[in-house]
């Protein structure tokens, strides 16, 4: 039997076999022209991403435009076509071979810059899995991708950032669990394939109107990301549960 793939199209997959998760999910489909014109028909923007890489690399939004025209948005770079035919061929010329297209969530914006949230699920040995933080990363200027390195932006609490948005109810305990219960359930759906993971964050979106998406799931997250909060309990829980 052949190893499982880690790639982002696998793992949507899965999760997508999970009666209370998929509803959580952004429509994806592999990248090709019929895909790509599809998904920009239904939704009007769309992104585009590597299935196998992470921190960002690699991410386009397309958007359609007025008067048959399309716009990609790469890093702080916008590049318009004057047709669908033109942007396909464009993309066929990178070879984005593995690429996802991906119904874009319109994230909830803190001080006007987007955000999503790094939820960490964790389990030891013998016990269950426990989420042992969360904070969100928001946007660098001009940028689509949240990863801090990639677009220089900044971490800060979750709290701080749904204050700082216009997500209709706010910041709540109710909405906190519910973040909770989604990334466990996520963690644990996960865990029935890949039965050697003891750790994943789970990217999460929010958009305004406080809806949870689920962006991904990562096995191997950076947890000095949590270094950057003032709050250092958090990193130190994660760091604990790493050392079991």
């Amino acid at each position: 039997m052949s190893k499982l793939s880690w790639s982002k199209w696998t793992k949507y997959q899965l999760l997508g076999k999970h009666r209370k998760l998929a509803k959580y999910l952004p429509e994806t489909r592999r990248l090709d022209s019929k895909n790509l014109s599809r998904m920009l028909n239904k939704y009007g923007d769309v992104i585009i991403k590597p299935s196998a890489s992470f921190g960002g690399k690699g991410v386009m939004q397309v958007s359609a435009e007025r008067e048959g025209r399309y716009s990609l948005h790469s890093d702080k770079k916008v590049k318009v076509f004057g047709s669908l035919k033109e942007l396909s061929a464009y993309l066929k010329r990178k070879h984005l071979h593995s690429y996802i297209v991906q119904r874009r969530i319109s994230l909830a914006k803190a001080n006007g810059r987007p955000f999503d949230l790094r939820v960490m699920v964790q389990r030891r040995k013998k016990s269950d899995w426990t989420v042992t933080g969360k904070l969100a990363k928001i946007a660098g200027k001009g940028y689509i991708v949240t990863n801090i390195e990639r677009s220089k932006g900044k971490v800060v609490s979750v709290k701080k950032a749904i204050q700082s948005s216009k997500i209709s109810g706010k910041y709540s305990k109710a909405l906190m669990s519910k973040i909770d219960k989604v990334a466990l359930r996520t963690a644990k759906h996960l865990h029935k394939y890949y039965k050697w993971i003891h750790m994943t964050g789970v990217d999460m979106g929010l958009d305004h109107k406080g809806r949870i998406w689920i962006i991904e799931a990562n096995f191997d997250p950076a947890t000095s990301l949590f270094l950057k909060l003032k709050d250092k309990s958090m990193y130190r829980k994660i760091i604990s549960y790493k050392k079991k």
